[in-house]
């Protein structure tokens, strides 16, 4: 019986190509969106649980007391006091360098991801050796190299025994030489941290570790595995306490900090600090792409059972003619149940087909790290969702709405009290309601985009090319003379940090206020460069070297609130003693206030620490002249193929830079553009399959009408009318859920656009059109029937 009633299924949806087709379309397109969107998500939430006791694993923050900005990176004093407690059962302490400049060879490159590790490190997050032994690393002067790396550079030649020296990690003498001892596995993708080189933290850098005890610099990470059932706070407390207690506490710098221990697994979506070791794009739109991934499935769900409802309907009189010949209701609804599923399996297994066809145009248009793990439950789970409610509501359908309590000549004379109006009607109801909703938040989305891109950030970004110099063994200001040759380079400046990336903290007790300032090491030329402008200028320019600090007028506001005049605050300083390694730098200049970072964050307090010393050409910042952007990187590419014969040219354009600030937002907004489409689409479907169905409904009334002398315009627009009032209904529904959705997005910004009334006005008008147009083709074929075949029908 089961086979007969699948072969039956299947002429069916052959023989109703249109119907088939349609629904196998509609859901598979709602489906693979679906997966994408939501296995996206579940992949960035299942970050690092692949490491053993995940659970019982933390990163420790310490940041100063008035400090609400902290640091990924933490205190050197920690793994030390932490092996102590007997609640801890392991402690690491590494390094991480997020560009490194690496010699192999004769060939000097640029490298992400070098760590320097104890053994501790191995042991914590299982790295798995491919050649040699990882307890090697307590050895000095030795590196792992992953997978990838040896791929790369070494290709089939045998990496091991070979060298590679180190420029950032490095001892005060020279750049650290570490022979390759091993090969490791590359890091599994869903880790928050990358391992492309391993260094031991003996020898070259045995003597920068050792100093860590005795002063407050936040250069390393560290981990603690705790106990199971050990609290993380106690642990924070314990470390706070161990601080107090030190003379470590009455060293230079802040007496007073405060320490927490963040879960591992929290790192890659809730943790935002400062010197991260991975970013992740996806913090912001995580849980909206949750909502956004329902949402189409749910739409894609409904539109599939209103499909199916409106054919169930047309064939409740085909039910009547099977129970009249003896059919049991179990068996009609046996083969629905059979259609239904069978329309899914198809459905699902062409989404699957072509998430895998289209996974790397995904990735790479949408900039996320998208894949499909079949050995994880989410996506059976959601294939039994997709099963269990297509097949439930169709099942339901027919047993309460078509079969319920009618006799079988009440069927076949269509005299069943139900007309499907009362369920289609809500559901057409909420179609609208979703696409209102998409195009308003896509709307405001785009303009939010907008707003941050084109707002004045107190700087001039276009055409500026940045460039990473780490040769230092040449005067950089030789270099830059030489570009100042070129018609087409206008200035060139000097910074250690340029704009968006981590700085240093300075402490503002000096001044006689609270709080640290954001501080860059800079030239004077980058203030030009940048094009920062001057509120007060006590720079004297004649001079071959310009030194001291420049501060924004943010700061300059505090200290004059504080100080009242210049003269006073600088009469403050002089009665504060230095150490015997300090010295007093005066301020010089004030400029107006910038955006160093994005817009997500207000402005603060900002320093500028002035020097033509060569480590401040670190990022060597060049502004081309206007229309020139080709042309003016030929001659910077010339120039420094002359000056650095050797090395590979690495820049990035500023402008490109301060964009990828709003990652996270350009992803959501292509997420945002290419699913509100598609919920549209899928939403069209559905609504010209309603409009049809209830259309048909009217078949006798309309001809009745036609005879009385109707017009085809007046028929269409009774047909219009009530579609009309339904997007009414829909608009006001979606208004407040859009504004209040949106409105908690806008949170996450310092500076934001408005919730402007006109884009809720326009994606109704929009969403009015989009369902009159579907509408009123069904209303126009209706409409322009012959009279007499309308009545046949009856």
């Amino acid at each position: 019986m089961l086979w007969y009633h699948l072969k039956l299924s299947v002429l069916r949806l052959i023989k109703n190509r249109v119907f088939s087709l349609t629904n196998i379309l509609g859901l598979s397109f709602g489906i693979a969106s679906f997966f994408v969107l939501f296995i996206h998500v579940q992949n960035e939430r299942s970050y690092d649980r692949h490491i053993i006791d995940h659970q019982n694993i933390y990163r420790v923050i310490s940041s100063p007391s008035h400090i609400n900005d902290p640091w990924a990176r933490s205190l050197g004093f920690i793994k030390e006091a932490a092996m102590q407690f007997p609640e801890v059962e392991n402690a690491t302490q590494f390094s991480h360098s997020k560009l490194e400049t690496i010699k192999i060879h004769d060939q000097t490159v640029s490298q992400e991801d070098v760590l320097s590790v104890d053994t501790n490190f191995i042991s914590m997050f299982g790295i798995e050796s491919l050649v040699g032994n990882l307890s090697e690393l307590i050895k000095p002067n030795v590196a792992f190299i992953s997978e990838r790396f040896a791929m790369k550079y070494f290709k089939n030649e045998n990496p091991i025994g070979q060298y590679i020296e180190t420029e950032e990690l490095r001892s005060r003498e020279g750049p650290g030489k570490f022979e390759i001892v091993g090969i490791i596995k590359n890091t599994p993708i869903k880790t928050h941290f990358n391992c492309e080189i391993l260094l031991s933290q003996k020898g070259a850098l045995e003597e920068r570790y050792a100093s860590l005890s005795t002063r407050k610099i936040q250069w390393v990470y560290n981990y603690l595995k705790l106990k199971k059932g050990v609290s993380p706070s106690f642990i924070a407390n314990k470390i706070l306490t161990h601080f107090n207690k030190s003379s470590f506490r009455q060293t230079r710098g802040p007496k007073d900090y405060k320490f927490k221990l963040a879960s591992l697994t929290d790192i890659h979506l809730r943790s935002n600090c400062r010197f991260e070791l991975k970013e992740s794009s996806t913090k912001i739109n995580i849980n909206l792409f949750t909502i956004i991934s329902f949402v189409i499935l749910l739409v894609s769900l409904v539109n599939f059972v209103s499909l199916v409802t409106v054919n169930l309907f047309r064939r409740s009189k085909e039910f009547g003619m099977k129970s009249s010949v003896g059919a049991h209701r179990k068996h009609l609804m046996i083969q629905v149940l059979l259609e239904v599923l069978l329309l899914c399996s198809i459905s699902i297994l062409l989404s699957l087909l072509s998430i895998e066809l289209i996974k790397p145009y995904i990735n790479q248009f949408f900039d996320i790290q998208f894949d499909i793990f079949y050995n994880e439950p989410i996506i059976y789970l959601a294939i039994l969702l997709v099963f269990g409610f297509s097949g439930s509501i169709s099942l339901i359908f027919v047993r309460f709405f078509i079969l319920k309590n009618n006799s079988t000549s009440d069927i076949i004379k269509g005299l069943t009290p139900f007309t499907g109006r009362r369920l289609l009607q809500p559901l057409m109801i909420f179609q609208i309601l979703i696409v209102i909703v998409l195009i308003s938040s896509t709307m405001l989305v785009n303009k939010q985009i907008s707003f941050l891109l084109d707002k004045p950030l107190g700087y001039t970004k276009e055409n500026i090319v940045v460039l990473n110099l780490r040769d230092f063994s040449k005067d950089p200001k030789v270099f830059a003379n030489e570009l100042r040759k070129k018609s087409q380079v206008e200035s060139v400046g000097f910074t250690m940090q340029y704009f968006g990336h981590p700085t240093q903290t300075f402490s503002l007790d000096g001044f006689g206020i609270e709080g640290n300032a954001e501080m860059s090491f800079a030239n004077y030329d980058f203030l030009k460069t940048m094009d920062i402008q001057f509120v007060h200028n006590y720079i004297n320019t004649s001079t071959d070297t310009i030194q001291g600090m420049v501060i924004n007028n943010h700061l300059y506001k505090r200290l004059m609130e504080k100080h009242k005049s210049l003269e006073n605050m600088n009469s403050y300083r002089s009665g504060i003693p230095l150490e015997a390694d300090q010295r007093r730098v005066d301020i010089i200049g004030v400029v107006e206030d910038f955006n160093y970072s994005s817009a997500h964050d207000q402005i603060g307090d900002y320093v500028f620490l002035l020097d033509e010393s060569r480590s401040r050409a670190r990022f060597t910042h060049v502004r081309i002249s206007h229309g020139n952007i080709r042309t003016g990187l030929d001659c910077i590419m010339e120039v420094w193929n002359k000056y650095y014969p050797n090395q590979k040219m690495n820049y990035f354009f500023m402008d490109d830079k301060i964009a990828q600030q709003y990652k996270s937002e350009s992803i959501l907004k292509r997420i945002l553009m290419s699913f509100s489409i598609l919920g549209i689409i899928i939403g069209i479907i559905g609504i010209s399959a309603l409009s049809y169905f209830i259309s048909a409904q009217r078949t006798k009334e309309i001809g009745v009408r036609k005879v009385n002398g109707a017009k085809n315009h007046e028929i269409i627009a009774m047909l219009n009318r009530d579609f009309a009032k339904w997007v009414a209904m829909a608009f006001v529904l979606a208004c407040p859920i859009a504004y209040y959705a949106m409105n908690k997005w806008l949170e996450n910004f310092a500076y934001k656009t408005e919730l402007s009334w006109w884009i809720f006005v326009l994606t109704g008008l929009i969403a009015m059109g989009i369902a009159l147009f579907t509408v009123s083709f069904q209303s126009w074929r209706a409409a322009t029937r012959n009279p007499v075949e309308s009545l046949r029908y009856e």
